[in-house]
């Protein structure tokens, strides 16, 4: 396997010693409702015995209808985020924690009030190679002549990747890779690896959500392993897409900053 190099670092090991999630790291836009990352986007791929997190956004709606059609016009009270599970090739769904992973939510008891945009943090150790199907889910509350009724709901369709130990690399690369930033959520530097299969020209791109330009620098790499440090200290806190690419392939990734 190409060398791939892990960024999403743990403040500590342990939910208590993570820094907990911002609600507002992720924008939304004009939706009136959205998860992400949404299964178009995918979770990030881990590493076997490396620290890892995912943050999940969640932009709770107040109709229950933009969740299940069946519910149209059915106003929401909370959403609990219950669990996130995966099948580990038995069929039989298991709870993130058998894999070495656990989920952390802002606000703390996992609840969310219709209207409000909520988060929640997986983080861990993964202890398993694989490509395993994962389903999130979660208990919508919604209130039905004037009774309170719970509602279960699952978010399928996403696959979490852990690849084997990021440790191990090819000699003899002859593609053009790039890694994870590092650290990721960065504060005052991030930096951005990739492996190039010759002396060419690279050019990397750090945009906004929006599309709005952040940073842009184009080097000339070495064959190999190369790396570009980027200062992030005066950048507003929030979600980046950096882009590399050279002459021929081109790939994008997220970059959180947290100060």
């Amino acid at each position: 396997m190409k060398k791939f190099l892990l960024s999403l670092v743990l403040a500590a090991s342990g939910i208590a010693g993570f820094a907990q999630c911002n609600p507002l790291d992720y924008n939304f836009g004009a939706a009136a409702y959205g998860v992400y990352p949404d299964t178009a986007t995918g979770l990030t791929p881990a590493y076997l015995n490396q620290p890892y997190t995912q943050v999940i956004y969640m932009l709770v709606p107040s109709d229950a209808g933009l969740i299940d059609p069946a519910y149209t016009g059915v106003p929401i009270s909370t959403i609990e985020l219950d669990n996130i599970q995966y099948d580990n090739g038995s069929g039989a769904m298991q709870d993130i924690t058998n894999l070495g992973l656990t989920l952390a939510c802002n606000p703390a008891n996992c609840t969310f009030d219709a209207g409000g945009q909520y988060c929640g943090s997986v983080t861990g150790i993964p202890n398993s190679v694989g490509s395993f199907p994962v389903t999130i889910n979660v208990t919508a509350n919604i209130t039905f002549f004037g009774i309170q009724i719970p509602i279960p709901y699952s978010y399928t369709g996403y696959t979490f990747v852990v690849n084997a130990d990021a440790s191990v690399s090819l000699v003899n690369n002859k593609s053009f890779e790039v890694g994870m930033a590092q650290p990721n959520p960065s504060n005052n530097w991030v930096n951005i690896p990739f492996e190039s299969p010759a002396v060419e020209e690279v050019q990397l791109m750090v945009t906004g959500l929006l599309g709005n330009k952040v940073y842009e620098r184009t080097i000339t790499s070495k064959r190999g392993e190369n790396q570009i440090a980027i200062e992030t200290s005066n950048w507003e806190e929030g979600v980046y897409l950096y882009t590399v690419q050279n002459g021929s392939t081109k790939v994008t990734r997220r970059l959180l900053v947290q100060h």
